[in-house]
């Protein structure tokens, strides 16, 4: 890893502004560009929508060369030489509160210098991780990062890529993000930043699985009320100490994601066979299937979405744009084949993430090697 340079804007910053979005990521600022103006030193010293747990630290930094995506990017506390038990979380409130039941896929960039990406953990909450009063050490997070496949090979210092699929509870508002491991890490290398370790953090995405599932219709009045909370430092150990001793009443529940009504009227599932070997190029056996499908789709349609699969051999990388692309190849056939007015196509490819058999047997492995294509009708 290079040498971390604390951020010091350069350029001017953008004021934040409302702007209708038609992502649905619903963790605001993921990518960490939106700097937050720290009164007290006049400067930029954090990302908007997210806090750390350590008022006192420095974890915000920007360099192009480092950063993973654009300029800034996040380095939490892993460990310290000088003291045991330091750690540095940070969280951010939800745009939408998640449905019970439903699966969210959650991506993240991390890297670092030392041994701790084993370590990482996220966990969601129903309440804000800043009051929390548990030790880190009695808190079992919804997910641990486990490097795996080409990950192995690579060096922690290299960005990896941590994608994860989440059944939520439908209790989530906020995700906490950072070294949940009890044991102090004791590297024998220098630290990265003054005396502590850290591990770098950057474009962070929670999004719907289910396509049809979209952001909530107030998700840009409550990115704007997140942004306006600017308590950093002094001041934010100073809101701590008062939530304490005074808690207040707590806030209604978050807006659910919306789910527009739409009526899913087929589906296709299209085995491996029907594609070259390891590739995403359609076999000439696929176009007479396709076509018999395209056929029967008559009405008002809403939207097709297509999804792409692998089994589990080979590094994650390669089989989510293996999947990927295979989603994309039937989508752009169906779009040749189906009156396309009105009609939104998606194609989604998620590697080994969502299995139908077990990848321990061959059966099984050429079970999960499948495109699947989801067609909705408006009511």
């Amino acid at each position: 890893m290079k040498l971390i340079s604390q951020f010091v804007p350069s350029f001017s910053m953008a004021l934040f502004t409302m702007y209708a979005s038609y992502s649905q990521n619903l963790v605001a600022n993921g990518s960490f560009e939106d700097a937050n103006l720290c009164t007290e030193f006049h400067k930029y010293c954090a990302p908007e929508a997210w806090v750390a747990t350590s008022g006192q630290a420095n974890y915000y930094f920007g360099d192009m060369s480092i950063a993973y995506d654009g300029f800034h990017y996040v380095g939490l506390a892993a460990g310290c030489v000088n003291k045991r038990g330091v750690r540095n979380f940070v969280r951010t409130q939800l745009l939408c509160g998640l449905r019970k039941g439903k699966q969210y896929m959650l991506e993240f960039y991390v890297s670092a210098t030392n041994k701790v990406l084993d370590s990482i953990g996220v966990y969601f909450s129903p309440e804000d991780y800043l009051y929390e009063k548990r030790s880190f050490r009695d808190i079992q997070p919804a997910f641990w990062y486990v490097r795996s496949g080409a990950a192995l090979t690579q060096s922690p210092a290299k960005w990896q890529k941590v994608v994860t699929v989440y059944t939520a509870t439908g209790n989530e508002a906020y995700m906490t993000i950072g070294m949940f491991k009890r044991a102090d890490y004791t590297g024998s290398i220098k630290p990265d930043f003054q005396d502590e370790y850290l591990f770098l953090l950057d474009k962070v995405s929670l999004t719907p699985v289910d396509v049809n599932e979209r952001i909530c219709t107030n998700a840009d009045l409550e990115k704007l009320r997140i942004y306006k909370d600017d308590d950093r430092h002094d001041r934010l150990e100073k809101r701590i100490d008062n939530y304490l001793k005074n808690p207040p009443v707590p806030r209604p529940k978050l807006n659910l994601t919306r789910i527009p009504t739409v009526q899913h009227v087929d589906t296709l599932i299209i085995p491996d066979i029907y594609f070259v070997s390891a590739s995403y190029e359609l076999s000439k056996k696929s176009n007479e299937l396709l076509d018999s499908f395209a056929r029967k789709l008559t009405g008002l349609l809403d939207s097709v979405v297509v999804t792409g699969h692998t089994d589990s051999v080979g590094n994650l990388e390669y089989n989510k744009e293996l999947s990927q692309n295979r989603a994309v190849a039937v989508k752009q056939y169906l779009m040749t084949k189906v009156p396309s007015l009105g009609v939104s196509f998606v194609a989604r490819g998620y590697a080994y993430l969502m299995p139908v058999a077990s990848n321990r047997s061959q059966s099984g492995r050429k079970r999960n090697r499948r495109v699947e294509i989801f067609v909705y009708r408006r009511d």
